[in-house]
């Protein structure tokens, strides 16, 4: 099933503090990856999302349904697994699916078969009847993703999915994002660029509570690449140099010699970087500039 959700001029304040500012994006099935710096907004965007938090201006449709007035069909059709994701210690993984299933209301005929699928897909069988306390990172994440796709939701959203795991634990999450995407809306927000670049098909940066870019990762590339340019200093070169360029990314090469990256609207005698010379990185901080 193809989902859409449509958030439109969504506000945020807090006292006197704007937290987000016209928030407008529309999205469809796959990942969709939220980057900004730390206070940027995206942790109290994905709180709206998922009905944890009320707007002061705004909409938030999700299959042309309001989302934010309609608690029940949050509850149905919303999973959500924040970054500091945690379960009272003694309770089982089991106990724990449980209770998230009943909260759903679904039919209680289903019951053990619907959990006893989730736990098998996800590879938690072998600690599932064991206390929340003695899990691993990596096995309370999957706890987590399983919790959030309780109920087959439709909008699924994760908070700094990959924090805290080990690289082997990272790829098989990624793998589970990428496989939910193929018929749910999955909203990511990330610090890792990696996660982006990998399975990611929209990005969309906040910077300062307003949405600064919305699209491809490859076009986030395409723009910032056409400002990024690239020249060999040496030390003393390179100390002069940063105070006039945006220095992005710096290598040593060869003896005293640095490659650097740096942000320009032009330059003379060098020529802007081409797509291929331009990280998903690099096009962030250009973003962001």
């Amino acid at each position: 099933m193809y989902n859409n959700l449509l958030v439109k001029d969504i506000k945020f304040s807090y006292g006197q503090s704007n937290i987000l500012s016209n928030i407008n994006f529309n999205c469809g099935n796959g990942v969709i990856a939220l980057l900004g710096n730390n206070g940027a907004g995206k942790t109290t965007l994905m709180n709206i999302l998922s009905g944890l938090k009320k707007v002061s201006h705004g909409q938030v449709l999700l299959n042309d349904i309001e989302l934010l007035k309609n608690r029940k069909y949050i509850v149905d059709n919303v999973g959500y697994l924040p970054q500091n994701f945690d379960v009272f210690k003694q309770v089982t993984g089991y106990d724990f699916l449980s209770y998230v299933y009943d909260v759903k209301n679904l039919n209680v005929n289903d019951k053990k078969s619907y959990i006893d699928d989730i736990v098998y897909r996800f590879n938690l069988n072998e600690m599932i009847k064991k206390p929340v306390g003695k899990y691993s990172g990596g096995y309370k994440k999957r706890l987590g993703i399983a919790q959030a796709i309780i109920g087959d939701p439709k909008l699924i959203i994760v908070d700094e999915p990959t924090a805290e795991l080990d690289p082997e634990q990272r790829l098989e999450f990624r793998r589970y994002l990428q496989e939910l995407g193929n018929n749910k809306i999955i909203i990511i927000s990330t610090h890792i660029i990696e996660d982006v670049e990998l399975y990611c098909s929209k990005l969309i940066i906040l910077k300062k509570g307003e949405i600064i870019f919305d699209g491809t990762p490859d076009n986030a590339i395409k723009i910032a690449s056409r400002h990024i340019f690239e020249k060999r200093l040496t030390l003393s070169e390179l100390n002069k140099f940063q105070y006039m360029y945006k220095i992005i990314e710096e290598r040593r090469i060869e003896n005293d010699y640095i490659k650097v990256k740096f942000i320009a609207d032009a330059y003379d005698s060098l020529e802007s970087l081409s797509k291929g010379g331009v990280t998903l990185e690099n096009a962030y901080i250009y973003h962001q500039k």
